[in-house]
């Protein structure tokens, strides 16, 4: 009787979807992959990078609006466009640290705590692999490598000999080129997407700041006028929903961080209904403000401070002229340098008094009608962006071993 299990040493099984039936072969990185450590002798280049999870790898500057590296960036690694960088930085959305590929510069630089390598194109084609390590799919290859304890100032503890030799499930070159080719197309989509919702923020941030801080027949208010400050807090054991007040809105917790982030003990937490305002006193001049316009009820952190628009005034255009571009010009005026870089504490006396132009309530109600209408055409198209992302991560976690 002939033994067939040497086959399973040799080929992988297949994916849910494929392209057609060629058998998947495994590789060794270092089969396909080698190593980059040229280092950028006499700063041939004085672009650092990092890496960003929806750009890859991007220059420091335009990332953290400052660089982080040294001047001298000489004993640096250079890597050189279509050249790929493994980052052994772990987070929520990368446990296992993340492989980008460079793609929007000729050149740059990265610390020599990066993993860097090109690849063999006759074994592997680039823009597959650029889709593969996008997937989650190389990451137990690592997290056996990795071992228990291996985690250490936030790095993973990764010996480069060992991430080379990690094992990797391959088609063939036709297949290859297929299967990036229609990733390609849906990632084109996703692009153009964002692109779409990027130009509806900017042009609607143009009309709130000119509709709204119009001053023809308007009254200068004080905030105190048309904000009334609660502090109702929960009596009981997860009495409401956990919410995460953000820059990009009200999420559930579980829904934001894939996990609950708060304590296990809730009582205490302040109460948000419905048409509530929550501002962040650490965060407000970076924009953490936000409009509850989606949940009945839901509890935050005591830290957030919780307001409710006064009956007389439209509590959606309160929203709006508070949330707009230029009030956060008005709130980093009125806070303190904090504890780090981006934590500014809120005066809140004078939050109190900032005053803002608000016109009588039916041109509030006309303003908000229209402006609603705009940011529901946002909604949906952001609704479309996540879509197509969830495609992605469904076609990405069925095409590949």
């Amino acid at each position: 009787m002939v033994n067939y299990d040497f086959l399973s040493v040799y080929f992988y099984s297949v994916p849910n979807l494929r392209f057609n039936n060629d058998p998947y072969k495994k590789y060794n990185l270092y089969e396909f992959a080698t190593r980059v450590t040229r280092k950028n002798k006499d700063n041939v280049s004085n672009l650092p990078l990092t890496i960003s999870a929806q750009y890859g790898l991007v220059d420091q500057v335009s990332f953290f609006n400052k660089t982080v590296a040294s001047k001298d960036m000489s004993g640096y690694y250079l890597l050189k466009n279509g050249e790929f960088a493994y980052n052994k930085s772990y987070s929520n959305d990368y446990p296992w640290g993340a492989i980008k590929r460079l793609d929007l510069y000729d050149m740059g630089c990265l610390s020599t705590l990066y993993i860097c390598f090109k690849t063999n194109d006759n074994i592997v084609n680039s823009n597959y692999l650029a889709h593969y390590f996008e997937s989650s799919k190389w990451h137990k290859q690592v997290a056996d490598i990795a071992g228990e304890g291996a985690r250490n100032h936030g790095l993973l503890n990764i010996a480069v000999n060992d991430f080379f030799n990690t094992k990797h499930a391959v088609p063939t070159i036709e297949n290859q080129i297929k299967i990036a080719g229609f990733l390609d197309l849906i990632e084109k989509h996703i692009q153009t997407q964002i692109k779409i919702i990027e130009l509806k923020q900017s042009l609607i941030k143009d009309i709130e700041d000119r509709i709204l801080w119009k001053t023809t027949n308007t009254q200068t208010k004080p905030i105190r006028e048309f904000l009334t400050e609660i502090n109702n807090k929960s009596i009981i054991q997860n009495q409401y929903p956990l919410l995460s007040s953000t820059k990009k809105g009200l999420f559930l917790q579980t829904d934001y961080f894939n996990k609950e982030a708060a304590s296990s003990n809730n009582i205490g937490y302040k109460i948000v209904h419905k048409g509530d305002i929550i501002i962040s006193p650490q965060n407000l001049w970076m924009g953490n403000i936000t409009y509850n316009d989606k949940f009945d009820n839901g509890l935050v952190s005591p830290s957030y401070r919780i307001y409710k628009v006064k009956e007389e005034y439209n509590a959606f255009y309160i929203s709006r002229i508070l949330m707009s571009y230029r009030a956060l010009s008005l709130y980093k005026n009125i806070s303190e340098q904090g504890a780090s870089i981006v934590r500014r504490n809120l005066n809140v006396d004078a939050f109190n008094e900032l005053c803002f132009p608000i016109p009588n309530i039916k041109k509030q109600d006309e303003v908000s009608l229209f402006l609603s209408k705009l940011h529901q055409e946002l909604k949906c198209e952001t609704w479309i962006l996540m879509q197509l992302k969830s495609q992605k991560n469904y076609l990405l976690n069925n095409m590949f071993i």
